[in-house]
């Protein structure tokens, strides 16, 4: 693979943790050829992966349902063996006191799950840089898959293990640091391989890919789950191991033209061979300091990345909303968890109907009367008021068709963070994308960390004042999401 680029400037203590990408790399039919296979491997690893996280949702959590409900109420259990779980669980088991453990363990759960990437994401971004992408991605798939074998025998050996010991099991994603680590790598794959003109288009068919994968995936699981929940939920780790292992023929795609951005830094205090270890640590610890000191000056120079990260900060609550509507509506209407996940496969038609048809036609049309940056912030603003109404049909829907225009209404607006991002690129400059990624990463992760509990503390306490109450989650989510509407109409964007 050869891609042409400029001279890198000498790396300093500034030095961006990731290589910057030359924005107009000259490309012979060799790198062409070299970039589409990457692109295919990674759509097959993303395809494969994702097919089995989603085959996995229904099955885990009726799992969590039924061991909550027999240690709450073992006298519903009483024909069936002790280390059994049922294909459905009974339907007192969606009282309030079940539902609200199973809602403050999957909250936990969540904020957990973002704990590793947080902290691990400089020392991982570093190593990707060092000794390439291909590594990384693999630990961190293994890091992932091992936490998912350490679930499932949890639930296995129910009887003798409690369902919150799947807390401790993210401690797993220090190898590799989680899926944030592992979605910030497939996205750098694309990037060192493509040039900035057809980037978009690489990202926009593996988006397409992942789609497909939660639209084909959540009905089959559904169909397995009338004969037995093992079945899809061992199926779903078995496509996502064999995922992983396709991530071996994945091509390394570091640049190797690129300096070390470490290298510089580490050499200063290496003095002696056989400190050099020692000394290279140091070094990196220095690094980390300078990045942390450059992220703090660019917030501080660019108040547009305060106002972005805002914006991503409340908007992020609906990431964690939109799975948590499995219980919801479960718990409302009383549909099975098998039926309930029939919504994610509708969402995802509509994301992706959204994602072919609807959004190039808006844009095409707002392209005639406005520039590329003030296009993409009208269709940000359009899609967060979309949003906004989707979580109000959500809320007072006291009629599941009432709740299905809600989830329509949010796969319609889900383009509201690919907009807002476009936007907020443009606005800081392409040698500063970089640091506002990372600042966009870090609020969007705090978020993720403090919805999980949040939603659980909401559903539990809408259990209890019942009625309208019960949609409070929901709620909550039209004010989040006003908040961050506001936010991105207080950018101040160029005609």
């Amino acid at each position: 693979m050869a891609i042409a680029s400029s001279q890198p400037e000498p790396p300093s203590e500034t030095t961006s943790l990731l290589a910057e990408h030359d924005e107009h790399p000259v490309q012979g039919k060799s790198a062409t050829r070299t970039a589409y296979r990457v692109l295919l491997f990674a759509c097959i690893t993303a395809v494969t992966i994702d097919f089995g996280n989603f085959l996995s949702v229904a099955p885990q959590l009726q799992a969590f349902e039924s061991i909550i409900c027999q240690r709450l109420h073992p006298e519903l259990f009483t024909d069936i063996p002790s280390e059994s779980l049922p294909l459905v669980a009974p339907p007192s088991c969606k009282s309030a006191d079940v539902q609200g453990d199973l809602a403050l363990l999957k909250g936990w759960m969540s904020t957990f799950d973002q704990l590793p990437g947080i902290i691990l994401a400089l020392p991982y971004g570093l190593m990707a840089d060092r000794i390439g992408r291909r590594p990384v991605l693999a630990m961190s798939l293994l890091g992932a898959i091992l936490e998912e074998i350490a679930i499932r025998l949890i639930c296995w050996y129910h009887t003798t293990i409690p369902p919150q010991a799947i807390w401790f099991t993210p401690l797993f994603q220090i190898i590799g640091g989680g899926s944030q680590i592992s979605t910030s790598i497939a996205w750098t794959v694309i990037a060192d391989v493509f040039p900035v003109e057809k980037r978009s288009v690489a990202y926009f068919l593996l988006s397409g890919a992942m789609l497909l994968s939660e639209i084909v995936a959540i009905p089959l699981s559904a169909w397995m789950m009338s004969s037995s929940i093992w079945v899809p939920w061992m199926l779903g780790l078995a496509c996502e191991v064999g995922g992983a292992f396709v991530v071996f023929f994945l091509p390394e795609t570091k640049p190797k033209s690129s300096e070390d951005p470490v290298d510089e830094v580490v050499s200063d205090t290496m003095e002696r061979p056989e400190d050099s270890l020692v000394f290279t640590w140091s070094g990196i610890v220095r690094f980390a300091r300078s990045q942390i000191t450059e992220l703090n000056d660019f917030v501080c120079g660019h108040p547009s990345s305060i106002v972005v990260s805002f914006a991503f900060l409340a908007s992020s609550y609906g990431i964690i909303a939109v799975p948590f509507m499995l219980q919801y509506v479960s718990r409302r209407f009383s549909w099975s968890l098998a039926e309930a996940s029939l919504l994610i496969a509708v969402k995802g038609i509509l994301n992706s109907f959204a994602l072919v048809f609807i959004l190039p036609m808006v844009s095409k049309f707002l392209g005639r009367y406005f520039s590329p940056v003030k296009r993409d912030h009208k269709v940000a603003l359009g899609s967060a008021c979309i949003l906004i109404a989707g979580f109000c049909f959500m809320s007072l829907a006291s009629h599941p068709a009432l709740f299905i225009v809600g989830v329509a209404l949010i796969a319609l607006g889900w383009g509201y963070y690919a907009a807002l991002r476009s936007v907020s690129s443009a606005l800081v400059g392409q040698s500063h994308i970089g640091l506002l990624n990372t600042t966009m990463a870090l609020a969007q992760g705090i978020g993720l960390m403090v919805s999980g509990p949040l939603l659980a503390g909401l559903f539990r306490t809408g259990m209890a004042w019942e009625g309208v109450w019960m949609g409070l989650p929901w709620m909550v989510g039209v004010i989040l999401y006003a908040a961050a509407g506001l936010a991105a109409a207080c950018l101040r964007v160029p005609n």
